[in-house]
């Protein structure tokens, strides 16, 4: 998913499922910033103490051209926080691929919803969003996991769409030939269909859904595919109803922690607005232009009770200045009371948890 939906529908979510603008905002910066924290870094402060930061994410073409072939790098970053995995299969391989709302993810929002009640006062709202970036992905990610594999690979001739609107496909399709570009600068894309496979196993080795493009992040899209490998048929692929299906477990997910941690005022059940929800999520446009409908909808009081003072604008620079202003705060342990160091106390107990507990106690063992 991209930012449309990992901010502005996961804040949306969040303000109907009965959290204030304060702390709907929190979750929906977490929920995003998941994919914009893309260094380990350190800083240190003058009094000794140090801010380390934990990478969620790699967005360059260097960095994922590394990762393609660094196996401790997709089992820190992409396994746990963007293809989690199904359990389903014989194989490791294939009980790595990430499965729509299976049972271990299942595990893992309910394990977090509670710890996040117990750390409501350190970082509970900023891992409740990191547990809904994660959970969210199992909707637009299935089918494909986070490590090199064969299993990922697919017939760059056998794509399907149904799209209305031909001109926001074609404007897809050149975003997905320039992606391969971008990640194989000395392989020439004379035609996207012939080479989609092959440009993708070149630029990323097979890793995660990188075959199929943004395909599976975009929430209008409906398409179909064959993959490589086994030449089984993926099916349709119905984006705006599993993106639909991921927004009400989202509500469902926040108005549990809400309850629990006794700050829910004012919730909307997610059945009055599941048509509004499912009518943005149809829209045939591009991320700008979903965006522009999500806050729209918040402002016409479409899908809660809208406040003065709606957080409806994401910067990654805003938590990014809070890191780089570590050196200049009076004491390093007030980093403690900034989001930025919250996140990254929750990306390490979500990465952890996930790797080092559940996915062991399941028999899978990557790191």
């Amino acid at each position: 998913m991209q930012e449309d939906m990992h901010y502005y529908g996961t804040y949306a979510m969040a303000r109907a499922a009965g959290l204030e603008v304060k702390d709907a905002k929190v979750v929906a910066y977490a929920a995003q910033y998941v994919d914009d924290s893309t260094a380990n870094h350190s800083e240190v402060h003058q009094d000794g103490g140090m801010l380390h930061t934990t990478a969620t994410a790699h967005t360059n073409s260097e960095a994922i051209k590394n990762a393609a072939v660094d196996h401790t790098e997709q089992r820190k970053v992409w396994i746990p926080f963007h293809f989690f995995p199904g359990n389903e299969g014989d194989t490791l391989s294939e009980r790595l691929i990430c499965v729509k709302d299976s049972k271990l993810v299942q595990a893992m929002v309910k394990n977090h919803t509670n710890h996040a009640v117990s750390v409501k006062d350190e970082y509970g709202l900023v891992l409740m969003g990191i547990t809904a970036h994660v959970y969210a992905d199992t909707f637009s990610h299935y089918g494909f996991s986070g490590v090199s594999s064969r299993n990922n690979t697919v017939d760059g001739e056998s794509f399907e769409f149904d799209v209305k609107n031909q001109q926001m496909l074609a404007v897809i399709n050149d975003k997905y030939a320039r992606c391969l570009n971008k990640y194989t600068p000395n392989f020439i894309l004379e035609n996207w269909r012939k080479v989609a496979n092959h440009g993708a196993q070149l630029s990323v080795g097979s890793l995660g859904h990188g075959g199929v493009g943004t395909y599976p992040d975009r929430p209008f899209l409906k398409w179909r595919f064959s993959y490589k490998e086994s030449g089984r048929d993926s099916g349709w692929r119905n984006n705006p109803e599993t993106f639909l299906e991921g927004c009400e477990k989202l509500h469902t997910a926040f108005s549990e922690y809400a309850s629990k941690a006794g700050i829910s005022h004012g919730q909307i059940s997610f059945g009055n607005i599941k048509a509004k929800v499912f009518e943005i999520l149809s829209l045939e446009k591009d991320r700008e232009g979903r965006i522009a409908a999500w806050k729209q909808s918040i402002l016409n009081n479409e899908l809660f009770v809208s406040a003065q003072d709606e957080a409806l604008d994401y910067s990654p620079e805003t938590w990014e200045n809070q890191k780089k202003g570590f050196e200049k705060l009076n004491s390093s342990h007030d980093a403690v009371n900034h989001e930025v160091y919250q996140f990254h106390q929750a990306a390490v107990y979500h990465r952890d948890y996930t790797l080092k507990q559940l996915l062991p106690r399941h028999g899978i063992v990557v790191l």
